[in-house]
C-alpha cells in the first residue's frame, strides 16, 4: 500500500457534501493553505449528523486563543452539543475531548484524543493530540503519542504526515539524527508537507547548523512561501539563522517584508519574537514597535492563550505609552481567576513572565533574572517549541550581562 497522499480520515457521519468538506478542510490544513476552520465550520450547517466538522473548527479556534464568548466559537460548540447525543461512538469520543479543551483542561483533552487514536486509526485524533501537546509544552506526552501513531500508520496512506509530526516530537527531546531522517523521509513523500519541513528547521536550529537550514529553507522559498498559514513562522526560522550567522540586516529585512502579512495573533508572535531578538543582538528597531503595538491592540485573542499573551506583553512593554498597552495590561489584571489548567498557567507562569519582561524593559535587570530563575522549567507551560521559548533564556542572559 502506498504511503503517498493524504491520510485516510476514516468513516465520518454526515451527508456527502459534509464529508467532502471534511476531506477538503484537512487537505487545506495539512498544506497550510486556505481557511480550513471556515470550511469545517460552514460545512453541513443543516446536517445534524455532521459532528466532526464543528469539532475541528472549535478545536482550532480554542488553540488560536479565540475567546469563549466569540460568536463563531459559540456557534461551533452549540452545533456540537446539539448533534452529539445522536452521533456514533467515534463522534462522541471527540466531543468529550473537545469539552475538556473548552474547559481549559488542555492536557486532559490531549490524553482523551490519544485514547481515541489508540482505539482505531483516527488521524484527526492523532493530530488534535499533537497540536494540543504543543499548546501546553508537553514534549514527553507528544513524543509518546506520535511514536504510537507512527507505528500504527506505518505503510498506510498519509504515513508521511504522521512521520513529520513524530520528527518534530523527536527533535524537541534531542533525538536529532532520528528526527532528521524521519523528517527527510516525510518531505520526500510530499514536498508540500510543511510541518515536516518545519521539523527539519527545528533540527537545524537546535544543532546550530546554519548551512543546512539555509539550504532547506532558501532553496524552497517559492514552494513554502505560498503556504500562507505557516509561512510567516518559516520566515521566522530563516531569520533566526540569518541572525545567528551575523547577517542582522537580512534578518531585519525579513521582519520588514513579513510585517504586512502578519495578520493573525500567532503571526504577530513571530514578528514580536524576531524584533525582540534583534534588539538583544544590538539592532536598532526604530519605530517598528509602534506598528506591532497597533496590530496587537486590534487582536481579539487576548488573555486566553498563554503563548499569545507573553508575546503581546513584549510589545506593550516596549510601547507602554500606546493607548492599547493600558487596555491590555488592565485586561490581564482583571482576568477572572479559575481552577482550570489554563487558569493555573496564567497565574503561575504568564503573569510572572510578563512582570519579568517588564522589568527588563525598564532596566530592572536583577528582578528579571530573579523571576526567570524562580520559574525554571515551568516556562514550558506557555506552550510552543523550545526554540520559541528560548527567547526567555536569551532575555535573562542579556539581563545578567546588563546588570
Amino acid at each position: 500500500m502506498s504511503v503517498v497522499g493524504l491520510p485516510e480520515l476514516g468513516s465520518v457521519e454526515g451527508e456527502p457534501a459534509s464529508v467532502d468538506a471534511w476531506e477538503h478542510g484537512w487537505e487545506q490544513y495539512l498544506h497550510y493553505r486556505g481557511d480550513p476552520v471556515a470550511v469545517m465550520s460552514e460545512a453541513g450547517a443543516d446536517d445534524e449528523a455532521f459532528v466532526l466538522g464543528p469539532v475541528f473548527a472549535a478545536v482550532y479556534r480554542v488553540l488560536a486563543g479565540t475567546p469563549l464568548s466569540s460568536p463563531a466559537l459559540a456557534a461551533d460548540t452549540a452545533r456540537v452539543r446539539s448533534r452529539a447525543a445522536a452521533s456514533g461512538d467515534r463522534e462522541r469520543a471527540h466531543v468529550r475531548a473537545l469539552q475538556l479543551l473548552v474547559a481549559g483542561e488542555f492536557t486532559a483533552a490531549a490524553r482523551a484524543w490519544d485514547e481515541v487514536a489508540n482505539g482505531e486509526r483516527d488521524f484527526a485524533a492523532v493530530r488534535f493530540a499533537h497540536d494540543v501537546y504543543l499548546h501546553v509544552g508537553d514534549d514527553g506526552g507528544r513524543l509518546a503519542s506520535s511514536a504510537r501513531a507512527a507505528e500504527a500508520w506505518q505503510g498506510e496512506p498519509g504515513w508521511g504526515f504522521v512521520a513529520g509530526q513524530h520528527a518534530f516530537a523527536l527533535e524537541e527531546l534531542g533525538h536529532y539524527d532520528e528526527a532528521e531522517e524521519l523528517g527527510r523521509a516525510a518531505l520526500d513523500l510530499d514536498p508540500e508537507d510543511l510541518w515536516s519541513r518545519h521539523a527539519l528547521a527545528h533540527v537545524y536550529e537546535s544543532t546550530d547548523d546554519t548551512a543546512a537550514a539555509l539550504e532547506l529553507l532558501e532553496g524552497s522559498v517559492e514552494r513554502w512561501s505560498s503556504q500562507e498559514l505557516l509561512a510567516t513562522h518559516i520566515w521566522w526560522h530563516l531569520a533566526l539563522r540569518l541572525l545567528a550567522s551575523g547577517d542582522e540586516s537580512s534578518a531585519l529585512a525579513v521582519f520588514d517584508e513579513r510585517m504586512p502579512n502578519a495578520k493573525t495573533a500567532f503571526q504577530l508572535c513571530d514578528q514580536t519574537s524576531l524584533l525582540w531578538r534583534l534588539e538583544l543582538a544590538g539592532c536598532d528597531a526604530g519605530d517598528r514597535w509602534d506598528a506591532l503595538a497597533e496590530r496587537w491592540d486590534g487582536v481579539a485573542e487576548r488573555h486566553t492563550c498563554a503563548f499569545l499573551d507573553v508575546h503581546a506583553a513584549l510589545t506593550f512593554t516596549r510601547r507602554p505609552d500606546h493607548p492599547g498597552a493600558g487596555r491590555w495590561f488592565e485586561g490581564l489584571g482583571e482576568r477572572p481567576s479559575g481552577t482550570s489548567e489554563n487558569d493555573r498557567t496564567f497565574s503561575r507562569v504568564v503573569e510572572p513572565l510578563v512582570e519579568a519582561f517588564g522589568s527588563y524593559a525598564h532596566g530592572d535587570y536583577g528582578h528579571c533574572v530573579q523571576i526567570v530563575d524562580a520559574l525554571g522549567a515551568t516556562t514550558r507551560y506557555i506552550g510552543g517549541s523550545i526554540a520559541q521559548r528560548d527567547l526567555i533564556t536569551l532575555t535573562a542572559q542579556a539581563a545578567v550581562v546588563a546588570a
